[in-house]
């Protein structure tokens, strides 16, 4: 029998609100079925390029990244071919955007309340990174979701820029953000 390996990436994104957080998960089909956002690597992209590509793809929004979560892999057919997968996930901060601007692979992107998100996602490997991302975020010395003035300044000059820029956060907020 064929078997086809295939490499994704994707994260789990999230925004404060208040004490608690919000996840941000696509959904397919009707009855909808929730996920993290995720899709192929592209060559000679990295993963972390490319679970960063495909959360503005899916989702609309843009995210940085705070830490590797984890990878899953799993086995699925289609058309006759058994299908290899590993997907790396990453802890991503959400940045900017509005999850109605999602592409056609998707039929939804929505917010969930961080509870709500792990009952509503499928797949017990995704709902097990909500886990893995909320006990990462206790360890922390600084908490990420706290932007600083100067970020915060650029994420709104950004915003309010050209329709080109859909949102996208400025290169000098992403450096200073990966410096802290």
């Amino acid at each position: 029998m064929r078997i086809k390996y295939e490499v994704s990436a994707g994260g789990l994104v999230l925004r404060r609100k208040g004490a608690s957080y919000d996840a941000l998960l696509i959904g397919r089909g009707q009855p909808r079925v929730w996920s993290l956002p995720k899709g192929h690597v592209e060559p000679r992209e990295t993963h972390e390029k490319a679970a960063l590509r495909e959360v503005r793809e899916e989702t609309g929004c843009w995210a940085e990244i705070l830490t590797k979560l984890s990878d899953i892999s799993y086995w699925f057919y289609l058309n006759g071919t058994k299908h290899k997968k590993s997907v790396h996930f990453f802890l991503m901060r959400y940045l900017s955007g509005d999850p109605a601007n999602h592409d056609h692979e998707v039929d939804e992107a929505a917010w969930f309340e961080i509870g709500a998100a792990k009952r509503a996602l499928k797949y017990v490997n995704e709902k097990r990174l909500i886990d893995l991302g909320m006990e990462h975020l206790v360890t922390l010395p600084v908490d990420p979701f706290v932007v600083p003035v100067t970020a915060a300044a650029n994420v709104e000059a950004v915003a309010a820029g050209s329709p080109s820029d859909r949102g996208a956060p400025s290169e000098l907020l992403v450096r200073e953000s990966q410096t802290r």
